[in-house]
């Protein structure tokens, strides 16, 4: 007999091969006792509880689950899950495949003996409801999508599961290495812009100037105006190689004016960008 408070969402346009790729959402308010298993899939499938309370059984280990809680169920592994006489849990569960899926988990801490995350059960909740909607509405980008919400889950259950990051067996970083990092990913990101300025950086990261790019230089052995300037001669250098006149690789990596952009790709390079293009050209 069928339960009318259960419901799968199964993928309408799945693609013949991807990295990460989810076959099916659902949800259901189970029965008093209602068992799945003991079974095999050949897919990886994870259960989020809303409600209620149950048990799960994998590798002749016994785990008792909760609202909360979730519980991964991997490939050739034999498992059996039973929802409680009393207080049957309601829950939604996804199902995925693809090669990242075990890094993936590995990452978050999940793995056959590691098989319960406890908590982020909220966002988790949110991300395959979506995934119900989107595979309901049939959509030609619901494989975009889905594993767009995959992914927010798999943070979810990432952060619940590893709260500081998987850091064992790495060399933890000092909190000035991170920050000077992720100052110069943002010069990155803002290089072709000409009216960038350290003092923008710094009100956006959060800390005051002075302060930013004494951290950075310390890091880095550069001053955050340095370390800009390198990365727009680089990229000038590369440009300098297609068919654009100086002008338009200056304009490219962020000079309005050509005149300092010559004067600043020849104290690094020690060529003017009109010798360089030459020297290139030439095969030297």
């Amino acid at each position: 007999m069928s339960n009318p408070f259960s419901r799968t969402f199964v993928h309408p346009n799945p693609r013949a091969s991807g990295t990460l790729s989810v076959l099916f959402a659902g949800h259901s308010q189970t029965e008093p006792e209602h068992r799945m298993g003991p079974q095999k899939l050949d897919y990886y499938l994870i259960h989020t509880v809303a409600e209620g309370k149950g048990w799960f059984r994998c590798r002749d280990r016994h785990y008792d689950l909760e609202e909360g809680d979730s519980f991964v169920i991997l490939p050739g592994e034999m498992h059996i899950y039973e929802s409680d006489k009393d207080r049957p849990w309601r829950y939604r569960w996804i199902a995925f495949q693809g090669p990242d899926a075990e890094r993936w988990l590995a990452t978050a801490g999940v793995d056959a003996l590691h098989p319960i995350i406890r908590g982020g059960s909220e966002d988790v909740l949110r991300a395959i409801r979506a995934v119900d909607g989107v595979f309901a509405k049939k959509s030609w980008t619901a494989d975009w999508e889905a594993e767009g919400w995959l992914r927010l889950a798999f943070a979810a259950w990432a952060k619940a599961n590893r709260p500081d990051g998987p850091a064992a067996g790495a060399e933890p970083r000092s909190l000035s290495a991170v920050e000077a990092d992720r100052a110069a990913r943002w010069l990155q990101a803002q290089q072709s812009d000409p009216s960038v300025t350290i003092a923008r950086m710094a009100a956006e990261l959060g800390y005051h100037r002075t302060h930013l790019t004494k951290l950075f230089k310390r890091e880095t052995g550069m001053t955050p105006v340095a370390y800009l300037q390198q990365l727009r001669i680089e990229r000038a250098s590369s440009l300098l190689a297609e068919p654009l006149s100086v002008e338009e690789v200056a304009l490219s990596v962020g000079y309005s004016d050509p005149l300092y952009f010559s004067k600043s790709f020849k104290k690094l390079t020690g060529q003017t960008p009109s010798a360089y293009r030459r020297r290139v050209r030439a095969g030297g």
